[in-house]
């Protein structure tokens, strides 16, 4: 814990484990690292964590209440509470802070798209423009620019928007020596506003690559959203076209059966087909992009999996049905002579990995289905959770024969669940030697 704190004392680049672990001990954190450890976590996507690390920073002197409002006006912002956000900024005195009169703009901006009536809506996003436009002509900051752009395209003045982005806003973003995720975020959105799909395309892609490869998927969210948001103003097919080609990264829910115990009457995982399994999966994590990944941890399909995302570079949470001994007891420790235990430690000693509680702490005869489809269903809340929060799409994948066993917390059954959500899946089936 004391070197996690070092080294964000020192501003080093830490994982989302070590974040996980910083967020569970914040209780042990100096309170000058509360600002430093809320801005990582909002980067990282954790709104609700966000909020709640901000509210211990202290609010003096006045640049620290000024801080603290706006990490956690933005986490409410991004949590859809914008009432609550906006009453938080109100306390703020007037200020030409970019970062504040930005948020202020966001919250009329999200209020705009949650609004139905026509003209109330176009009137928040000029509003939203006003703002953003006035601080951009005072500091010429394009990151107010590109805001001010798209709020004006948003309230049907597209000619004002592309001629902002033409004269003032791209010769601006012409003078980055090396692109982060904002700036290719920007140029991304102008060129969309331009009508360039493919340019606009291109750099939103770029985007992606620089937040998922720095843990940055909050932050990338921001743009996604807008996206979104703009996108209303396109041709369907055209966005599909974008959207392909960013190659966003995918969530992966994942359920599969465990491998075949030796005695087994009829096989449906064998051993023997555990590398065609993997091969499989490892060109289903390539080509929907998957980076984060949850599953639980039995042996076979679930552990397969998870070592496959991490090859990939991806990040993992687990969902156990019971405690860890009890799980490696009932679905891990499984296979005489087998390795998966070893494995199983392997994989929970990677930095990328997270660790759920279990939700339930005892098994018995009688309702270990019901505990096995409980986590089937929390796993599920919480991938859809985060794809509906970062805006990336989730995917379903399963290794599974395609057989119904009607048993309650199957694999069968999650997937019944995802099919239910019309969640895409891509389904792995083991050969079977004959």
């Amino acid at each position: 814990m004391e070197k996690i704190i070092e080294k964000l004392k020192n501003k080093q680049k830490i994982s989302a484990r070590e974040v996980r672990e910083l967020i569970r001990n914040r209780k042990k954190l100096p309170r000058e690292l509360f600002a430093v450890l809320a801005k990582r976590v909002l980067e990282m996507g954790e709104n609700f964590y966000a909020y709640d690390l901000a509210e211990n920073i202290p609010d003096h002197p006045p640049e620290n209440l000024l801080q603290k409002i706006h990490i956690m006006a933005l986490a409410l912002a991004r949590s859809g509470s914008l009432e609550r956000a906006s009453e938080l900024l109100e306390q703020l005195p007037d200020s030409d802070d970019t970062e504040i009169v930005g948020l202020k703009s966001r919250i009329l901006k999200d209020m705009a798209a949650n609004t139905t009536g026509q003209e109330a809506r176009r009137q928040l996003f000029k509003q939203s423009a006003r703002l953003s436009l006035a601080v951009f002509e005072q500091k010429n900051q394009y990151y107010n620019g590109i805001n001010a752009a798209s709020c004006l395209f948003m309230a049907g003045e597209n000619a004002a928007a592309g001629k902002l982005v033409r004269e003032k806003i791209l010769p601006l973003c012409r003078k980055f020596d090396h692109p982060g995720l904002w700036e290719e975020a920007t140029l991304g959105e102008c060129f969309l506003l331009l009508n360039e799909c493919e340019t606009a395309a291109e750099h939103y892609g770029k985007a992606a690559d620089i937040a998922v490869n720095n843990g940055l998927a909050g932050s990338l969210a921001s743009t996604l959203k807008q996206f979104y948001m703009l996108a209303a103003g396109f041709p369907e097919d055209r966005i599909r076209q974008i959207v392909q080609q960013m190659h966003l990264p995918a969530i992966g829910i994942f359920s599969g059966h465990m491998i075949d115990r030796p005695a087994r009457p009829e096989p449906r995982f064998p051993a023997c087909a555990e590398a065609q399994v993997r091969r499989d999966l490892a060109g289903i994590i390539s080509k929907r992009n998957i980076r984060i990944a949850f599953s639980s941890c039995a042996c076979g399909g679930d552990i397969i999996f998870m070592e496959e995302v991490l090859k990939a570079g991806g990040e993992c949470f687990i969902v156990p049905p019971l405690p860890m001994k009890d799980t490696i007891a009932n679905s891990v420790d499984i296979i005489p002579g087998a390795d998966w235990k070893e494995r199983l430690f392997k994989i929970l000693e990677n930095k990328n990995v997270s660790l759920f509680e279990p939700e339930s702490d005892e098994i018995g005869v009688d309702d270990d289905d019901i505990i096995y489809d409980f986590t089937n269903r929390y796993i599920l809340g919480l991938a859809v959770s985060r794809s509906e929060m970062l805006h990336f799409p989730l995917r379903g994948v399963t290794v599974w024969d395609g057989k119904k066993s009607g048993l309650t917390g199957g694999t069968d059954s999650a997937v019944a669940l995802w099919q239910q959500k019309n969640i895409p899946l891509d389904t792995v089936t083991p050969e079977i030697e004959k």
